[in-house]
C-alpha cells in the first residue's frame, strides 16, 4: 500500500519528500507527552495487556491484511525471503503471550500492578510501611537501525505496556514493521497510537539531537556488525555435553541447531556462529557439522534466504576458497558446504581450534571440539563482555550446573538449543527494562500512621 492510499497519521506516512524543522519536532514530542497523560497514564496494566493480546491475535491471523502487505514488502523494502520473515515474525508473537507478560512484570519489577499504583511491603502497624510505585515516562525514544524486527517489535509492545508515548526512529530495513505495526494499534485503539510516532531516519538525522533532549529515556540500536571487535554484548553460542549426545543422540539436536542457524538468516542479536562440543576421543564434531549441513540444506527449500548481491556472493566464494585450501593443507579443518557458486548456501567450517569466530556474511557455521565447558570458557575469555546468549543441550542432571557456570562467567541469557532464535522479552535478552521505560518513587509511611 503506498503512502497516499493509508491515512498521514504518523510521519512515516507523508511523502517522501517532505522536510521538518527542530520547532516541529518538539511541537510533535510536546504533543506526544500530552497524550501519553490524558490516554495512557490513567490505564490499568490489565488494560494495556488485554490492547497487546489483541494485537498478537490479529498478527496472527495469516489473512490479516496488514499482515500480508508486510510479507508483500519481503526482499523489497526488507532484507527477508517471504518464509523467513513470516516465521519470524510468527516467533516473535508467540514470545508475547499474556501469561509471559504477567510474568515480565513480576520479573522486572517485582509485581503485576506496579505501575497501577502504591504496592505496600509491609503488612505490620509496628513498623514504617513501605510502599512504592513505579509511574510512567512521557516520552521515550529509539533508533532501531538493524534489519532483525524481533526487539523492535517487543520495545514498542513494552511501551505500550509501561504506558508510556514513544517515538520510533528506523533505518529502511525496519520501517515497514514499525510503521504497519503502528498502523494495527490505530486500527484497535486510536488514543493508544496517538502516543506513537514512527519515522525514518533519514529524515529526522538533522534534528535527532533535538529529539533526543525532549526524551526521558532513548536507545539506540546499532547496525550488525562486521568485525569481531565492533561487537557488544551480541554474539552467541551453543555448548553441547558428551553426556546428552551419549543418551540422545545427534537427531533432535542438529534440527534444533539448525533452526537457530535459519532464523532470520542468521542476522538476529545472540545468532550461534559457534557450535562447540564436548569431546575427549573420537570424531564426533566432525560427525555433526557433517549431518548439520544436511539438515541446514532442507530448511533452506523450506526457509529460502532473500537473494544475495553480486558483493556478497563474491565474498561468501572467497572465503569457502579460503576455508578449502586450508583443509587440503590441514587435517584439522574440514569444509562441508551447500549450494553453489552462483547460489551458495550454507557452509559448515569443522575446526579442531577452539577459538571464537565470527559467520562472515551470516553463511559461515564453525563446529569445534573442545574437552570441557571450563575450558572453553578461559579459551574465549576475551569475549566475554560481546557475549548475550548461550544456548545448552546437556542432560537434567548437568543443567542446574551448566547454568551456573555460565552465570558466574556473565552469560544473561542462557536457553535450550532451538530457542535461541526467539526473541527474550526481558532485558537479558537486550530490549530495556520496564523499569527503563518507567521511575519508582518510596513512600515510608511513619509508625501507626503518626
Amino acid at each position: 500500500m503506498r503512502y497516499e492510499q493509508r491515512p498521514n497519521y504518523f510521519l512515516c506516512d507523508t511523502p517522501p519528500d517532505t522536510h521538518f524543522s527542530s520547532d516541529f519536532i518538539i511541537d510533535a514530542a510536546d504533543t506526544l507527552r500530552r497524550n501519553a497523560e490524558l490516554y495512557l497514564h490513567h490505564r490499568t496494566i490489565d488494560q494495556q495487556v488485554s490492547l497487546i493480546e489483541n494485537l498478537i491475535s490479529i498478527w496472527s491471523d495469516e489473512m490479516f491484511p496488514l499482515r500480508c502487505e508486510l510479507l508483500g514488502k519481503s526482499e523489497k523494502e526488507i532484507p527477508f525471503s517471504r518464509e523467513i520473515l513470516s516465521h519470524g515474525l510468527e516467533e516473535t508473537f508467540r514470545s508475547l503471550s499474556r501469561e509471559r507478560i504477567y510474568h515480565l512484570l513480576k520479573i522486572e519489577l517485582g509485581h503485576e500492578k506496579a505501575l497501577d499504583g502504591w504496592f505496600r511491603h509491609l503488612q505490620s502497624d509496628d513498623v514504617p510501611s513501605h510502599s512504592s510505585h513505579h509511574f510512567s515516562f512521557r516520552l521515550v525514544g529509539s533508533l532501531y537501525q538493524r534489519r532483525v524486527p524481533s526487539q523492535l517489535l517487543v520495545f514498542m509492545v513494552k511501551c505500550l505496556l509501561a504506558k508510556t508515548s514513544q517515538w520510533i526512529i528506523c533505518s529502511p530495513q525496519s520501517l515497514e514493521i514499525a510503521k504497519l505495526f503502528a498502523h494495527s494499534i490505530y486500527q484497535i485503539d486510536p488514543k493508544a497510537a496517538s502516543c506513537i510516532e514512527v519515522v525514518e531516519e533519514e529524515k529526522i538525522k538533522p534534528h535527532l539531537d533535538t529529539l533526543k533532549k525532549q526524551c526521558e529515556f532513548f536507545r539506540t540500536w546499532i547496525p550488525q556488525p562486521n568485525t569481531l571487535s565492533q561487537y557488544g554484548r551480541s554474539l552467541g553460542f551453543v555448548w553441547v555435553s558428551a553426556d546428552y549426545i551419549t543418551q540422545n543422540g545427534l537427531g533432535k539436536l542438529t534440527r534444533n541447531v539448525a533452526q537457530d542457524v535459519t532464523a532470520w538468516d542468521q542476522f538476529y542479536p545472540g545468532a550461534p556462529h559457534n557450535i562447540f562440543i564436548q569431546q575427549t576421543s573420537g570424531n564426533t564434531a566432525a560427525v555433526f557439522a557433517e549431518k548439520l549441513l544436511d539438515e541446514l540444506a532442507d530448511l533452506n527449500v523450506e526457509y529460502p534466504h532473500a537473494p544475495y548481491s553480486s558483493k556478497t556472493i563474491n565474498q561468501i566464494n572467497t572465503l569457502r576458497e579460503i576455508y578449502k585450501l586450508r583443509g587440503k593443507t590441514n587435517s584439522d579443518t574440514l569444509v562441508f558446504e551447500d549450494g553453489s557458486p552462483e547460489s551458495p548456501g550454507c557452509s559448515v567450517i569443522y575446526e579442531m581450534e577452539p577459538n571464537f569466530s565470527i559467520s562472515i556474511a551470516n553463511r559461515f557455521v564453525f563446529v569445534k571440539p573442545v574437552p570441557s565447558l571450563e575450558d572453553l570458557l578461559n579459551i574465549i575469555e576475551p569475549n566475554r563482555d560481546q557475549i548475550a546468549s548461550v544456548g545448552i543441550a546437556v542432560t537434567p542432571e548437568e543443567a542446574a550446573s551448566t547454568a551456573r557456570t555460565l552465570a558466574f562467567w556473565g552469560v544473561p541469557r542462557i536457553c535450550s538449543v532451538g530457542m535461541m532464535h526467539r526473541p527474550c522479552i526481558y532485558k537479558e535478552g537486550g530490549v530495556p527494562g520496564l523499569q527503563e521505560l518507567s521511575y519508582k518513587s518510596f513512600w515510608e509511611k511513619s509508625y501507626n500512621n503518626v
